[in-house]
């Protein structure tokens, strides 16, 4: 793997293809974690079985179908950048927004753990495996839109065949032992990210936040708060399942799509019903967030978010026109700092800066945003 790991091809990546129930679902995400038999979990690890486990994982994915296609490397091989970007397409872990500041491009977002983590990455970034993060393996798999039959089928085939060269730790009685006891049983967690504008400003947020947690989920700030109680950075959610030993797989697939049916339901009345009683403030939001994105020579990382976030919200109640969603959420990916800074120094796209924004890197990537955002949003119309 190369020292900044951006190989995906852009004709290939998965954020930028169309999904189903993309006016609500950014993005779906499935993980399973599995630990090795015979081996403490990686909170207590010593480095030479840290080491082991390692080298058994990586020997196991050469058996995958078309090894080729797959990356394996070292966290600590990459430089700064390589794994923030890694972050950023949700191949690494990220700390919690608590713990970093978004619009800082020389805050550190890898979330840290005891063992240094390696991960195995295929090159269009829908397929990942995190070794000696919070478990020794954790499969993943990633979807525009909301969509958990793909995931889940490729997850579950890289899993079949490392089980034929790793004994996983299990019982009959929980399942997968894991490191959380929310993960043992299946070990899968499933996640997706949303827009959720409608319940945002027709105060529901609070009330479905309480009613998905009895429903074995956790409705949250995917990129972090604002200062409006159960508020999120560009009206991003992420709804994740909880507990991983109610039913089978399948039971838990079944009952999370229950689960989002019903909020993207009530997600598309929201924006009809803000549209209808509020069309003034609404017509104000999309103005101004246009308006923000149209004039500034600076642009933040969570700036960008909520001229997205509207932009979204426009196209659904027919405000936006010249755009897709399928081009606002590749957007999202591609208006975070690592990429930014990749795409700065790609010395074959040649940006050239004012003289006075070339003295300070913060601000050349602030300012890259901003010329990002002009071009893609150039055709934007507002119908109003």
């Amino acid at each position: 793997m190369s020292s900044h790991p951006d190989t995906l091809n852009p004709a290939m990546v998965w954020y930028a293809e169309d999904g189903e129930d993309n006016d609500v679902v950014l993005s779906t995400r499935i993980r399973l974690a599995r630990n090795l038999a015979n081996f403490v979990f990686p909170c207590q690890c010593s480095t030479d079985d840290a080491q082991r486990i390692q080298t058994s994982v990586f020997e196991a994915f050469r058996k995958v179908p078309h090894p080729e296609q797959y990356q394996q490397v070292g966290t600590d091989q990459l430089d700064f950048y390589a794994r923030q970007l890694l972050v950023e397409r949700s191949i690494l872990p990220e700390r919690s927004y608590t713990e970093r500041n978004i619009n800082n491009p020389q805050t550190d977002i890898f979330r840290k753990f005891e063992c240094v983590p390696a991960v195995v990455v295929r090159t269009d970034g829908r397929v990942s495996c995190l070794v000696n993060g919070r478990d020794h393996i954790s499969i993943a798999s990633l979807t525009a839109g909301y969509n958990t039959s793909t995931p889940w089928q490729l997850c579950r085939q890289i899993d079949s065949v490392l089980q034929q060269s790793l004994q996983f730790a299990a019982s009959y009685d929980f399942g997968f032992l894991t490191s959380d006891l929310k993960d043992a049983g299946s070990g899968m967690k499933i996640s997706l990210r949303l827009f959720l504008p409608g319940l945002l400003q027709t105060q529901q947020i609070q009330q479905v936040m309480d009613e998905v947690s009895k429903k074995n989920c956790q409705l949250e700030a995917a990129f972090g708060g604002t200062s409006v109680p159960y508020a999120a950075l560009g009206a991003c959610y992420q709804l994740s399942s909880l507990y991983a030993a109610c039913g089978s797989e399948e039971d838990q697939l079944g009952e999370f799509d229950m689960v989002v049916s019903e909020l993207c339901s009530r997600e598309r009345k929201a924006r009809s019903t803000y549209a209808e009683s509020r069309p003034t403030m609404l017509r104000h939001i999309i103005s101004r967030m246009y308006a923000v994105m149209r004039y500034s020579r600076f642009i933040d990382c969570s700036e960008a978010m909520d001229i997205i976030s509207t932009l979204q919200l426009g196209i659904s109640v027919g405000l936006i026109m010249g755009i897709t969603y399928r081009e606002l959420h590749a957007l999202m990916y591609r208006i975070r700092n690592a990429h930014l800074d990749y795409l700065y120094k790609d010395k074959e796209l040649n940006f050239a800066f004012e003289a006075d924004v070339q003295e300070h890197p913060v601000l050349v990537i602030s300012r890259l945003r901003a010329l990002l955002l002009q071009e893609a949003l150039e055709k934007v119309q507002i119908c109003f």
